[in-house]
């Protein structure tokens, strides 16, 4: 909780003043060198995910909404932000902080150039109002009846036969609909190079094998290990240090 109750330049002095302003918060945010920031919020408790989500979210728009004729505002610099597991904090029921701001940027942030992905693998536990605001949806294998009946939804009836092939895709297979397209699309998502790919590979069940045809050892669920040893385990569990 050090990040709430220790924020470090931004704390409030007893007259009221802070050593730094949102202009500084701001410009670590958005004017950063690169054109992506990533703000990892994975090791946050879930008491103050949704309110913490919520601000960070009202402190982007508002502050793109209010500078929009500014050189960094959003009519000449247009922000994309996108909320990864979104059905974590943007559920149909939800009536925090978060689905709050969410819902505004996706009802009225496209005219003030503030766009919004939503990026989940459970699409029906996602509000529909916002999800209807969605003008391009990608669309990758999707088994759950639910999950597909909400992604249709979503889309002219004229495509019910293409979702109907979602259960069928390929790994890395994906459907494109909607403004970003001129037509549906059936796309395969080339893979990112290795140095940029994300640990979300599948864990290794059967031990590969070398050159030689010998089995690799200490790799596999199917592998026995010769000493088991969970200190580093409770190490890293610890550190969260992976």
């Amino acid at each position: 909780m050090a990040f709430l109750y220790k924020p470090g330049v931004w704390s409030v002095g007893k007259d009221g003043s802070t050593a730094a302003d949102l202009d500084t918060l701001l410009a670590g945010w958005l004017g950063a060198t690169t054109p992506v920031s990533v703000f990892d919020l994975s090791g946050i408790p879930k008491a103050v995910l949704d309110d913490l989500v919520g601000a960070i979210l009202r402190i982007l728009y508002d502050a793109v909404f209010w500078g929009r004729r500014k050189p960094e505002g959003g009519r000449r610099r247009p922000l994309l932000i996108v909320l990864e597991e979104a059905h974590v904090y943007l559920g149909t029921q939800a009536k925090n902080r978060a689905s709050s701001a969410a819902r505004q940027i996706a009802k009225e942030g496209r005219k003030y150039g503030v766009g919004l992905m939503l990026v989940s693998q459970r699409p029906s536990e996602l509000d529909s109002t916002i999800l209807s605001q969605c003008g391009t949806t990608v669309a990758m294998r999707l088994t759950n009846e639910g999950d597909r009946s909400h992604v249709r939804s979503c889309s002219s009836d004229s495509l019910e036969g293409l979702f109907a092939m979602l259960p069928i895709l390929r790994t890395g297979e994906a459907l494109i609909v909607g403004e970003s397209v001129n037509l549906p699309v059936r796309a395969m998502i080339d893979l990112p190079p290795k140095e940029r790919r994300p640990d979300s590979e599948d864990p290794k069940v059967i031990a590969d094998k070398d050159e030689m045809g010998n089995r690799k050892p200490r790799v596999g669920w199917t592998e026995p290990l010769e000493v088991e040893d969970y200190k580093p385990v409770v190490q890293a569990w610890r550190t969260q240090k992976p």
